[in-house]
């Protein structure tokens, strides 16, 4: 008998083009020895639900669409790290009220499903590096404005070098 199917699975806010160019770009301007995240990876993490079989998939997918995404924005405005992990992201001094909510509605609806998920609480950020060797930079920099306008359920698929992010579902996208 064969094992089901498993997926690592996350909710995820995907910038658009524009804000990964000008993610990019304030990433190569940090001087930081590290492993880089492919600007292709940039995301921001809502709800993390880890190696889940893949018959969860349609739950999980209609959680999402029974929840409603308020458009927002977000100025990405705070370099931090978590100097455990040695990762350096990029943060939000202010997550707008609806975004929060959103967040904790999408978490109290998997709660409700005894769908499995990561149970730290939540800090918005976007990885810039992992694996740090050096210290985090301290530098100014100009916010980078995010309007947000949807969300994405999304694979992790581990590849040769890394992982790419595959999504599987998207809500929202349109004003």
């Amino acid at each position: 008998m064969s094992r089901p199917a498993r997926k690592r699975l996350f909710f995820a806010l995907n910038p658009d083009a524009g804000v990964r160019e000008q993610v990019a770009a304030l990433q190569r301007s940090c001087g930081v020895e590290g492993r880089a995240v492919p600007p292709a990876n940039f995301h921001v993490t809502l709800a993390f639900l880890g190696m889940q079989d893949a018959a969860v998939i349609p739950a999980v997918r209609a959680i999402a669409s029974g929840l409603h995404f308020e458009p927002c924005t977000v100025a990405l405005d705070q370099l931090g790290c978590f100097r455990r992990a040695g990762v350096l992201w990029l943060g939000a001094g202010t997550v707008p009220a609806r975004l929060h909510g959103f967040q904790a509605r999408l978490v109290e609806a998997l709660q409700d499903a005894a769908i499995g998920h990561d149970p730290k609480p939540w800090k918005l950020h976007l990885t810039l590096y992992r694996k740090m060797r050096t210290p985090p930079p301290t530098m100014d920099f100009e916010a980078i404005r995010w309007r947000l306008s949807g969300f994405s359920l999304v694979e992790s698929v581990s590849v040769n070098r890394g992982v790419e992010y595959h999504d599987i579902a998207q809500w929202g996208g349109g004003e």
